[in-house]
């Protein structure tokens, strides 16, 4: 995986867990919270830490360090 694949990769993690944040409060705010509001926040937690794992592990490679 190329340098460019990598920040694109993180990007994309980060908006997904944006839109469903959006979801989340949008589904709130009309229903209530319920089993697919909870979902989303689960999705939405899963994405952004997973970009924020692949940042740190970009950040690393290109420091020069061995990921750990």
């Amino acid at each position: 995986m190329n340098s460019k694949n990598f920040i694109l990769q993180i990007v994309f993690n980060y908006i997904m867990s944006i839109v469903f944040i959006w979801f989340t409060i949008n589904s709130v705010g009309t229903e209530g919270w319920g089993l697919f509001p909870v979902l989303f926040v689960l999705f939405a937690t899963s994405d952004f830490v997973r970009a924020s794992k692949l940042l740190e592990i970009y950040l690393q490679i290109k420091k020069g360090d061995k990921p750990e």
